[in-house]
């Protein structure tokens, strides 16, 4: 996603690859720009049950699943998943808030994760957002949700396998029910070379 201004809202879409180019490319304090809009692009997030979910556990979950050291130097940070009654947590590095935040003094500043784009209800759907080398998955089957996962990969032969291991994992059928790729992702390369029938939204 390009960085648009609409509104005096602006929105991006930032990884760890493309995090300072972005922000350079933004004017600077420029008191036009009220709202900020952030797309984050990582790993480092938890889908937690409302049940669940507390600032007293939430900690606690986050190193559980992403290992003590992964909070060290990052911001927590949430998103509702209201169709899963869920919140989506993740990580923000403390470093990019910062200079986010001298970047636009002016600015109400909000973030979400791009897996959030994902969580799409439907009888059977793998669905699939890729940016960059980070492809964001989730999986519904008789419409409960089986699957929230990123998945790193450095070419298409990987993403390939990744999906088709959830494919034979899950017995899904591609003619009936083929991937669908998230309006906004990138596109798969050499998807018909590795017989990834995908449609997009």
């Amino acid at each position: 996603m390009d960085p648009s201004i609409s509104s005096e809202t602006l929105h991006l879409r930032l990884s760890a690859e493309n995090f300072r180019e972005q922000l350079q490319a933004q004017p600077k304090k420029d008191p036009r720009i009220v709202s900020v809009q952030i797309e984050i692009s990582n790993e480092l997030f938890l889908l937690i049950p409302h049940s669940y979910d507390s600032v007293t556990y939430r900690l606690g979950f986050l190193e559980k699943a992403l290992g003590e050291h992964a909070l060290v130097g990052k911001e927590i940070h949430f998103q509702p998943i209201e169709q899963e009654g869920a919140n989506l947590v993740f990580l923000v590095p403390s470093d990019w808030k910062d200079l986010i935040s001298a970047h636009f003094p002016f600015a109400k500043i909000e973030y979400t994760h791009l897996l959030a784009k994902c969580f799409m209800k439907k009888e059977q759907q793998l669905t699939l957002f890729v940016f960059g080398n980070l492809a964001f998955a989730s999986l519904y089957q008789a419409q409960k949700l089986q699957l929230a996962n990123a998945f790193p990969f450095e070419s298409a032969i990987e993403l390939a396998f990744y999906l088709q291991s959830i494919r034979d994992a899950f017995s899904l059928n591609w003619n009936l029910y083929p991937p669908l790729l998230v309006a906004g992702s990138e596109e798969i390369s050499d998807a018909h070379l590795y017989q990834i029938p995908y449609v997009s939204s």
